[in-house]
């Protein structure tokens, strides 16, 4: 899993949403960032996002131990999220793995690619949905180019017969894609249904793509980019069932690279 930058340890709403519902106080809205101060410099703004990443890390596994009956997410499954601050770029990540793949149980079952069928997905949405709409707010203004990079997993279990696909997320013919690590022309239809695994993987970063297209108020507003990565794993078990999310946020320290950082 590519996560060089801002992992969000992802696919998670706001608290209210999916009944992943408790309030909790979250660490971050302790804390004063001072990203946007102008006489910050490159070595600061990289200081304060390793705060934040811990701050964010302590808040996810908050988020994890408080969710409703039903949702919850095992030990089993580590998420993580990292962000990386390179002026004049923001990046966040989020990802999750289960750290023993013969005892996953919370994510996605045989065939199913909606968001709702994997509860450590959900959780990773529910947090980036949270991240977005508080703390990354003042870097998504109308017009800001977002670029996401959505990686969608299945294991090698054959599809034996086709998988109805209801058309959720509209008709895709001849969708530019990378499949195993090579550009591919996705086709997946109401018609056509779902024979191949790379078909299931690419829906599962679908599922996300609409989740964040659609739930997250400030990228209605924002010049979004979305690339769909498809892996058909060849080992067998549900953590291998999995998705992931990088989002970079262009510009978010511009002002910094101008005043700032072109001096270092």
């Amino acid at each position: 899993m590519c996560m060089k930058r801002v992992i969000f340890m992802f696919c998670m709403v706001s608290m209210s949403m999916f009944c992943y519902g408790q309030e909790i106080e979250t660490v971050s809205e302790r804390f004063h960032y001072r990203y946007l101060k102008k006489d910050q410099t490159k070595e600061q703004i990289q200081k304060d996002n390793a705060e934040r990443q811990r701050n964010w890390q302590k808040e996810l596994a908050a988020m994890k131990a408080n969710l409703a009956d039903g949702q919850q997410v095992s030990d089993n499954v580590k998420v993580e999220v990292l962000t990386d601050a390179q002026p004049p770029d923001l990046i966040v990540s989020v990802a999750y793995e289960t750290l023993v793949v013969a005892d996953a149980a919370d994510d996605y079952a045989l065939g199913k690619y909606n968001i709702e069928n994997s509860n450590a997905c959900m959780l990773m949405c529910s947090f980036l949905k949270s991240k977005l709409e508080n703390d990354l707010a003042e870097y998504l203004k109308e017009g800001t180019e977002v670029e996401v990079k959505i990686t969608g997993a299945t294991d090698g279990t054959p599809i034996r017969s086709k998988i109805a696909y209801k058309g959720e997320y509209g008709d895709f013919i001849e969708k530019p894609i990378t499949l195993n690590g090579e550009p591919y022309n996705m086709t997946v239809t109401r018609i056509t249904g779902v024979t191949t695994n790379g078909q299931l993987a690419f829906l599962r970063t679908q599922g996300v793509e609409d989740f964040l297209k659609t739930k997250v108020e400030p990228l209605k507003h924002t010049e979004n980019s979305f690339r769909s990565f498809a892996v058909e794993n060849k080992e067998k078990g549900g953590g291998y069932r999995r998705v992931s999310v990088e989002m970079t946020i262009r510009g978010a320290f511009d002002h910094v690279e101008s005043e700032n950082t072109k001096k270092l």
